[in-house]
């Protein structure tokens, strides 16, 4: 009896997760944040956001209809009383992360501080005596300085910030970047030189609804292979930096995909055509243990791949070595490190002299050489645990985690001479580089130390040029 028993259950659960799958879920959607969300006059949902979302429940066929709501607060009461079930694309953060699941990376975006183009303010420490505007439930809030948490102005929405700066009514505000950038059409308000955050976003879903993940996962895959991704980002965004596969990783998770779909469906047919009626419990356990091994091993290979792809964004198409991006996370990350267990580090930053003369004379190719010679030349020089990056067409920066000073000011030195020694790309010429060096201190952050070891740069080349100063 217990074996008809287990039998049944093989025959019918096909049928249970296909009656299951008809379940119509539940997706809330702000009506007025654009380029992500808006309603258009016949009422239908439409934005960047949206049109992944469709293409992605397209593709598993998913049953869905709209919640359309005024804001994020909305949203969020909706899944904390469970009345919604995924919200398209949304920023990846912590307080999030507690209220539901999320997808992996789809895209990311810059949090920017704005100001009147004729403000003379550059940075947040100059809006100490400012007003700040900030939209409620916002990653904005976090990211503002507590110490300006008395000159927070709260609004509803990004577009009534964007008025009040136009008339006075404050001095700034803090919205994600493409917010903006989608409604401004001139430059009477601009954004601070450097951005204060880089946030991820993903699909989120409610996690009642968890077995949604790898569906979800396994579409937004096929959706970047298959190009589809790349024209819906770019006819919101233009052509912006997203995340590509290449050739050999294409081929492997098209492979992977089709090897779990195949397995799935030799276990399928195995029960249903085996004329054998009777199957013990062992038999059903071992084969469940067994797709249970396979779909671990498919989903590391999975993750494997997203982590590739990940390096792949933080490293400079030219000389493969780390770029802008991945140096401010890395420089946040040490001087976290820094505050939290006082782990020094040395800031290193240098040019090529005369770089503009040489692409002159010599053409950009051999420029180009200069820095893939240079690159290799120094990568090989310094060690493991330190971070070399290309933030400008020829400026550089070594950060020197773990070092004392003195340590340091020697790397800076054998830097300098064996670039004026072993670079020798182009025939009678030398190359040579201009150095600033720096060590952190309690008072710093990204714009303080940087700004400091940028000086030094500018001092050495008006000291002569191919010479380390140090500060």
């Amino acid at each position: 009896m217990e074996k008809l028993f287990l039998l049944l259950i093989i025959l019918i659960f096909p049928f249970f997760l296909s009656a299951n799958d008809k379940e119509i879920h539940k997706v809330a959607v702000v009506k007025n944040w654009e380029p992500y969300y808006f309603v258009n006059e016949n009422g239908k949902p439409g934005g960047y956001a949206i049109e992944l979302f469709e293409k992605v429940a397209k593709s598993i066929d998913l049953k869905y209809e709209y919640i359309i709501v005024d804001d994020f607060d909305e949203v969020f009461k909706l899944f904390e009383e469970k009345k919604a079930d995924i919200i398209p694309n949304i920023g990846i953060t912590q307080s999030r992360e507690n209220l539901f699941l999320f997808t992996q990376e789809t895209d990311s975006f810059f949090i920017n501080i704005y100001k009147k183009a004729n403000a003379t303010y550059k940075n947040i420490k100059d809006l100490k005596d400012k007003k700040i505007g900030v939209v409620k439930r916002n990653i904005c809030n976090k990211l503002i300085n507590k110490d300006l948490t008395n000159q927070k102005i709260y609004f509803k929405h990004f577009e009534d910030m964007l008025t009040a700066l136009k008339m006075d009514k404050i001095d700034a505000f803090c919205s994600p970047k493409p917010l903006i950038d989608y409604e401004l059409k001139n430059s009477l308000i601009v954004p601070f030189s450097k951005s204060i955050k880089e946030i991820k976003r993903g699909i989120g879903v409610s996690k009642a609804q968890f077995h949604l993940l790898p569906k979800f996962n396994e579409a937004i895959t096929q959706v970047k292979l298959n190009g589809e991704y790349k024209k819906i980002y770019e006819k919101w965004f233009g052509k912006e930096s997203f995340i590509q596969l290449s050739k050999s990783e294409t081929i492997f998770v098209i492979i992977t995909f089709f090897g779990v779909s195949l397995t799935t469906l030799i276990v399928i047919f195995y029960f249903l055509s085996k004329k054998r009626w009777l199957i013990t419990k062992d038999i059903l356990q071992e084969e469940i243990k067994n797709k249970t091994n396979i779909l671990k091993i498919q989903n590391q290979r999975l993750k494997t791949i997203h982590r590739k792809l990940k390096e792949r964004t933080y490293k400079d198409g030219l000389t493969n070595i780390y770029n802008r991006k991945f140096f401010n996370e890395k420089l946040n990350e040490l001087l976290s490190l820094y505050k939290r267990y006082e782990d020094k580090f040395s800031f290193l930053i240098f040019d090529i002299d005369d770089f503009k003369a040489i692409n002159d004379t010599y053409g950009h190719a051999a420029g180009d050489k200069v820095l893939i010679d240079l690159t290799s030349l120094v990568s090989s020089h310094i060690r493991a645990n330190d971070y070399f990056f290309r933030v400008g067409g020829e400026e550089f920066v070594v950060l020197l985690s773990q070092t004392s000073f003195q340590e340091a000011q020697e790397v800076a030195q054998k830097i300098r001479i064996i670039i004026e020694k072993e670079l020798n790309c182009i025939k009678n010429r030398k190359v040579t580089v201009s150095i600033g060096l720096t060590e952190v201190n309690e008072k710093d952050d990204i714009e303080t130390i940087y700004k400091r070891a940028d000086i030094l740069l500018y001092k050495a080349k008006n000291r002569g040029k191919n010479r380390v100063v140090i500060k």
